[in-house]
C-alpha cells in the first residue's frame, strides 16, 4: 500500500462518517482560506514515515483533526470535543479493520482556535503501518540479443 493509497483510505472513510462535512488536506491552517467550509471538518497533516529495508512495512505519521464551530456562548466546546474524540478514534479503529496497523498508544489532545471561525476541536498523532506495495528492488535493464548498453542506468545520467 502506497502513501497515496493510505491517504485514499483514510478520506474515503472520513468522508462517510456523518458528522463531517468537510475535509482539508495537509494543512488544517487552510481553514482559515475556506470562508464557504461546512463544519464538521476533518483534517490531516503529515509527519515523518520510516521503514528498513528488513521490514515489509511502512509506517505512515499523520495527526488527525476533528474540528467544529463554536457557538456565540461557548457552550457546546465540550460535547465538540467528546464527539471530535469518538469521530477520531472510530476512524482509527475502521482503518485497523481495513488491515492497516495502528500502533498503540494514541491519545487525544483538545483544542480551541481560531480559524475564520471560533472553533473547538480534537487532533491526535498516530502512527500507521501497512504493507509495502512492493518488497523487492525494481530494476529496469533492457537486456536484449544485441547487447548494446544493456548495462546503462536507462537514461538516467550518472555524476
Amino acid at each position: 500500500m502506497t502513501l497515496s493509497d493510505t491517504i485514499r483510505t483514510i478520506e474515503t472513510l472520513a468522508a462517510a462518517t456523518p458528522s463531517v462535512s468537510s475535509i482539508v488536506r495537509n494543512d488544517i491552517f487552510r481553514l482559515n482560506t475556506l470562508p464557504d467550509a461546512e463544519y464538521a471538518v476533518f483534517g490531516w497533516t503529515q509527519g515523518q514515515h520510516s521503514t528498513s529495508v528488513a521490514s515489509s512495512l511502512v509506517t505512515f505519521n499523520f495527526t488527525f483533526f476533528y474540528i467544529d464551530r463554536l457557538t456565540a456562548d461557548k457552550r457546546n466546546q465540550v460535547e465538540i470535543q467528546s464527539v471530535g474524540i469518538q469521530v477520531l478514534d472510530n476512524l482509527i479503529r475502521t482503518l485497523v479493520e481495513q488491515g492497516i496497523i495502528a500502533e498503540n498508544p494514541y491519545t487525544f489532545t483538545t483544542f480551541n482556535q481560531r480559524f475564520l471561525d471560533e472553533c473547538a476541536g480534537v487532533f491526535t498523532q498516530v502512527a500507521l503501518q501497512v504493507p509495502l506495495s512492493e518488497i523487492c528492488a525494481e530494476t529496469y535493464a533492457d537486456f536484449n540479443d544485441d547487447f548494446n548498453e544493456d548495462f546503462n542506468i536507462g537514461n538516467a545520467k550518472v555524476y
